[in-house]
């Protein structure tokens, strides 16, 4: 990449995007529609087998998570399968998600030359 932008560029041209507040409209026709289809959901904990299930659909070396353990080793730890649950229940009984579990990082990559070079940045998103 040529001229790639410095921080202060990326930082600016980011801000504009997402550093705005936005409000979208709760009062939407559309919104009501879903709540009339979909009056309300059963919450069903989830347990280790689903767990292991979740987890059997992952690729092993892919970039890990906030939890910083790849997910060979969540496959092969099948100990900890139930208690991993456990504590997903626990956090969506008690509806009590902590800051740093909702934290949202994310890189900047370069992508190929083709684009204007503001947008030759790919931003990458671990939720």
């Amino acid at each position: 990449m040529k001229n790639a932008p410095d921080k202060e560029e990326m930082e600016s041209f980011w801000r504009e995007i997402y550093g705005k507040e936005f409000k979208h409209n709760g009062e939407a026709h559309w919104i009501e529609n879903q709540y009339q289809q979909n009056p309300s959901m059963e919450w069903n904990p989830v347990c280790g087998k689903d767990v292991a299930e979740a987890l059997r659909k992952t690729l092993n070396w892919k970039g890990t998570g906030r939890d910083q353990i790849v997910n060979f080793w969540l496959k092969q730890l099948t100990a900890t399968h139930k208690h991993i649950a456990a504590l997903f229940n626990k956090l969506v009984e008690e509806d009590q998600i902590p800051e740093w579990l909702r934290a949202i990082v994310t890189f900047h990559i370069p992508s190929p030359p083709t684009k204007p070079i503001i947008l030759q940045i790919q931003r990458i998103t671990d939720l």
